[in-house]
C-alpha cells in the first residue's frame, strides 16, 4: 500500500502521509492528522490502531466490523488550544446499496506526547441516507456506474 494515495484526501501517498502513523513509526502531531489517520485507518480496518488512539475512558472494548465501503473525507475546521483538539469532518460511505454521510465534530485530547480521540458529536441526524441506483454514476467519483464499482458485489 506504500506507493497508493492516502485514503484521507490529502493527495499524499500513504506512506508520506497516515501511513507512518497508522504503522506505528511516528505518532500524529495534531488533532487533524490523527482524525485524517483514524479514517485512513477505518477505510483499511485497522483496528488495532483505532484502539490505541481512543481516549481509555471512551473508548469501546471491541469495534463493529460492520462492512462499509468508506469512499471520502472532508475537513471543514480544525482548531488546537494546548492540549485540546477539535476536528469537524463530513465523511462519507456507502453501506447496502446506500450513501451515507456522518458529519461530525470530533474532541480530542493530547495525553503525554499522543493525541487521542475522546468523544464526538453527530451534527446530522442520520437523514443523509440515499440509494444508489445500479446505474447512477458511483459516489466514489471513480467515473463508473454504481453497479461496475462499490455495487458489483
Amino acid at each position: 500500500m506504500t506507493e497508493t494515495t492516502c485514503p484521507c484526501g490529502s493527495e499524499l501517498n500513504y506512506s508520506q502521509c497516515c501511513g507512518p502513523f497508522i504503522e506505528g513509526q511516528s505518532k500524529a502531531p495534531t488533532p487533524e492528522a490523527l482524525m485524517r489517520s483514524r479514517y485512513t485507518a477505518f477505510t483499511l480496518a485497522k483496528n488495532d490502531y483505532l484502539q490505541l488512539t481512543w481516549h481509555p475512558d471512551t473508548r469501546p472494548d471491541e469495534l463493529d466490523d460492520e462492512p462499509s465501503d468508506w469512499i471520502g473525507l472532508e475537513i471543514v475546521s480544525s482548531e488546537t488550544k494546548e492540549d485540546s483538539g477539535q476536528v469537524e469532518f463530513i465523511a462519507r460511505l456507502i453501506h447496502d446499496g446506500k450513501l451515507e454521510t456522518l458529519h461530525e465534530i470530533s474532541e480530542f485530547e493530547l495525553m503525554g506526547d499522543q493525541w487521542v480521540y475522546v468523544e464526538g458529536e453527530f451534527v446530522n441526524d442520520g437523514n443523509h441516507i440515499k440509494k444508489i441506483a445500479k446505474n447512477e454514476p458511483c459516489p466514489c467519483l471513480s467515473g463508473k456506474k454504481f453497479k461496475r464499482c462499490h455495487g458489483a458485489s
